[in-house]
């Protein structure tokens, strides 16, 4: 519950010396999770950590958000830059500015060491006493690493300016809701939950929120309980970290796969993706969600079993609540929907600048795209009548997944050559 008192709220949060940094950063799309060194942050913010942040007069305050490829986007500013797009990430441990940015912006960019990404290394930076302005909440004195994230706009199709993790998550109770496209910062010491939603204790590992979960794979296994990361920044339903994959013989039991490629930060990555049984936490029953099977050591996933992500988490009004070291989760009208994977068997990504097109990347063998005659490289300017443009790669992988036996009109440019394909949708796992 909100308290509407006038009082300008500030909310502190202070430690003893710095320590030797090291920054751990996640964000997943397409499958992909990026991890980057420079700062531990626990439960508590680190040592020498003064950032602070300070709401509305209210005590709180709401503001819009772009839902894109189940990635929380938002409108932000760094120091007096430009609105710039952002996206919220629980499971980043620190904060990331592009390095382009960061550059524009005369920002002064110390060592950060390097980056590990899902497709490999590059070398990092880092900036501190940066002010980050949202609508009615600042957060002053902030640190952020500095990074390449030009690969996440050519997977989703927007830019992809910065990343918020767990120094704004710690510092307000933080409620996003999906359906309504908003986000809410609450003072701590002012929220009473007061609603009907499922609490799920978190536990922190280097500024990542765990919780313990049983999952259950085909096959008549008995369900196996791990930890798994909460994370806002993945796109995915569930990601299954190597270890966890090999180690519990997973796909032993998820024989039917498709493959799962992306491209982050160091490179591009491949994966497999399938069909598991149940995810069950808190009372909560998770049925036959999608799970993306990591099978390379390539980048990291998780410490633990792996990744909960914004497909599941799109079915809920989600509260971080970090000071009291919970998640509140209310069931929204999406709850009962069906979990589903790629129908068509296309990898996008955007098109080349200018070309008002999605392009091909990768097809799937086997599938209806191949069937359909696709090739990677071909440029995808229209579907169903309407520019390609309109629907953007994430609307597009939407599509493409909605259900089986749709048939869709593609407008292909190959080369010099112009083309119209058709493509029946076809359930693969």
């Amino acid at each position: 519950m909100r308290d509407e008192s006038r009082d300008t709220t500030r909310c502190e949060r202070r430690a003893g010396p710095r320590r030797a940094p090291w920054i751990r950063l996640g964000l997943a799309l397409a499958g992909l999770w990026l991890a980057v060194a420079p700062s531990t942050l626990r439960a508590a913010p680190a040592r020498g950590d003064s950032t602070e942040i300070e709401l509305s007069p209210a005590g709180g305050t709401t503001f819009p958000i772009d839902v894109r490829g189940n990635l929380v986007y938002l409108r932000g500013r760094i120091n007096d830059s430009d609105s710039l797009w952002m996206v919220l990430d629980s499971g980043a441990g620190g904060n990331a500015l592009d390095e382009k940015i960061a550059g524009s912006l005369g920002l002064a960019i110390g060592s950060g060491g390097q980056a590990r990404g899902a497709g490999g290394i590059v070398q990092a930076g880092r900036v501190y006493g940066v002010t980050l302005r949202l609508p009615g909440a600042t957060l002053t004195n902030a640190r952020f690493g500095t990074m390449p994230l030009d690969a996440f706009r050519l997977q989703g199709g927007r830019p992809m300016e910065a990343i918020l993790g767990y120094p704004l998550l710690s510092r307000a109770v933080v409620r996003v809701d999906y359906l309504a496209h908003t986000v809410e910062l609450l003072a701590p010491e002012k929220f009473e939950y007061t609603g009907h939603g499922t609490v799920v204790p978190l536990t922190f590992v280097s500024g990542l929120p765990y919780i313990t979960a049983r999952l259950t794979l085909p096959g008549g296994r008995a369900p196996i309980e791990d930890r798994f990361v909460i994370d806002l920044g993945s796109s995915q339903a569930l990601i299954l970290s190597e270890s966890f994959v090999r180690e519990k013989r997973v796909l032993d039991a998820v024989p039917q796969t498709i493959q799962n490629r992306g491209r982050g930060v160091g490179g591009q990555v491949q994966s497999l993706a399938g069909r598991v049984g149940r995810l069950e936490f808190a009372g909560l029953k998770i049925e036959q969600p999608i799970a993306v099977l990591r099978t390379t050591r390539q980048g990291t996933v998780s410490a633990y079993a792996g990744n909960i992500g914004g497909d599941i988490l799109r079915r809920f009004v989600v509260i971080f609540d970090y000071p009291r070291q919970r998640m509140i989760l209310e069931p929204n009208e999406r709850f009962g929907e069906p979990f589903e994977a790629d129908m068509a068997g296309i990898g996008m990504r955007m098109g080349p600048e200018g070309s008002g097109s999605v392009q091909v990347e990768w097809i799937q063998p086997s599938s209806p795209a191949a069937e359909a005659g696709l090739q990677p490289d071909d440029l995808i300017e229209g579907v169903d009548d309407r520019p390609a443009l309109d629907y953007g790669v994430p609307g597009l992988r939407d599509l493409f997944r909605r259900r089986s036996g749709e048939t869709h009109r593609l407008s292909i440019r190959r080369g010099d050559t112009r083309m119209e394909i058709s493509l029946t949708t076809r359930r693969m796992i």
